[in-house]
């Protein structure tokens, strides 16, 4: 492993979860910035709630978008790059579209992409230029609402390059994202489809939960096959990119204590980082989240107020203290170059799910995993 590899975290403040775009306090967000840099994390990825800046599909709130700017610069300081995530109308297991979308889907309604395409720009030539900007990720798992829209194979795929257009058009030269989760990768029927995802993105972002994939339900948390589900879905982004060479970003892991039986959360987030660090395409990896959810919040899912390294009164929490410590060891004695597996074909039509993956899981070894390679691919 590369020691360029960025180590961060996906940010939650501590005292107003996202609600703090509304309720801002620098103070607050500054105490939280302190103790992720004290963590030795190099970046973080921030969620831009989609109806506070746009409540209007013609509007675009400057207010929010100074905000915006602010928390850059606050980041700035701390020496932490930062990658905005731009749409965010699903995080945390909430819905969060703006009301104007009630009656129009967001993907395929002509006005309403173009109303998120000139959010997508207001929001990147805001930050433009900013010398804490590292990239942009125009939404956060988005194809969880095109499912909910019951959207066929493909159907997200003009908006995707849609959206990644106006970024590059607010921002020129910024690298582009699009922040999926694990289906694009391992269904056949995804709205956005991840050859579409691969194609338009300059980091090809990966979700890789062991919970959400099915990896620890199949495996156990005992099991390689349930950590190295980072790997896995990494070898089927490098079957789809072929021969062309794009970096690949863990945009988010985690783990939580309600899926585990015998492995302790330290533990088990040790051995996803080790893991990964096997993968020499990957270069950078963004824990999920930083700071717990405030219980007095009502409404998430109960897993959601427990996957931060540090909890609502900025102390680290022992997960916390093994990543930071994992993630030194892994800068100071980064991991030799995996070496040469056989590959695994991927007959044309066949879904890498995980029952294709049972060939895969049985040849892990301690580096990197097989390599996945498409049939009749040129």
């Amino acid at each position: 492993m590369s020691t360029s590899v960025r180590y961060g975290v996906n940010y939650l403040p501590s005292r107003d979860w996202w609600y703090a775009w509304v309720d801002w306090n620098e103070a607050d967000l500054a105490r939280d910035l302190d103790v992720i840099a004290g963590l030795g994390f190099d970046h973080i990825r921030i969620q831009c709630l989609w109806p506070l800046f746009q409540p209007n599909p013609a509007y675009v709130s400057p207010a929010m978008l100074n905000r915006l700017v602010r928390l850059l610069d606050l980041a700035e300081a701390r020496g932490l790059a930062v990658c905005p995530t731009v749409l965010d109308g699903w995080l945390s297991g909430f819905d969060f579209r703006p009301a104007w979308l009630r009656d129009a889907d967001p993907f395929t309604d002509p006005d309403a992409v173009e109303a998120a395409a000139m959010m997508v720009t207001a929001a990147a030539r805001a930050v433009s230029g900013h010398p804490a900007l590292w990239c942009l990720d125009i939404a956060n798992e988005p194809n969880v609402l095109m499912r909910r829209s019951r959207l066929g194979p493909g159907a997200c795929d003009d908006w995707a390059r849609r959206m990644v257009t106006a970024a590059r058009a607010g921002a020129p030269g910024v690298p582009v994202t699009v922040g999926v989760d694990h289906e694009p990768w391992m269904t056949g029927d995804c709205p956005l489809t991840a050859e579409t995802v691969v194609d338009v993105s300059d980091l090809v972002a990966i979700h890789a939960w062991p919970y959400f994939t099915g990896a620890l339900a199949r495996f156990g948390d005992q099991e390689r096959g349930a950590w190295a589900i980072p790997d896995y879905l990494a070898q089927i982004a490098l079957a789809i990119l072929g021969g062309r060479r794009k970096p690949l970003w863990v945009q988010e892991i985690g783990v939580s204590d309600l899926w585990l039986e015998r492995a302790t959360v330290p533990d088990f987030a040790e051995r996803m980082l080790r893991r990964i660090a096997a993968i020499p395409e990957v270069t950078a990896v963004t824990w999920w989240a930083s700071h717990d959810i405030d219980r007095r919040f009502r409404g998430f899912d109960e897993l959601e107020y427990g996957l931060g390294l540090v909890d609502t009164e900025n102390a680290v929490k022992p997960v916390g203290a093994r990543v930071r410590d994992v993630i030194a060891e892994l800068r100071a004695h980064p991991t030799p170059p995996a070496l040469a597996v056989p590959g695994i074909p991927l007959p044309p039509g066949t879904v890498p799910d995980l029952e294709f993956a049972s060939e895969w899981f049985a040849l892990l070894r301690t580096d990197a995993g097989p390599r996945i390679e498409r049939e009749g691919r040129r």
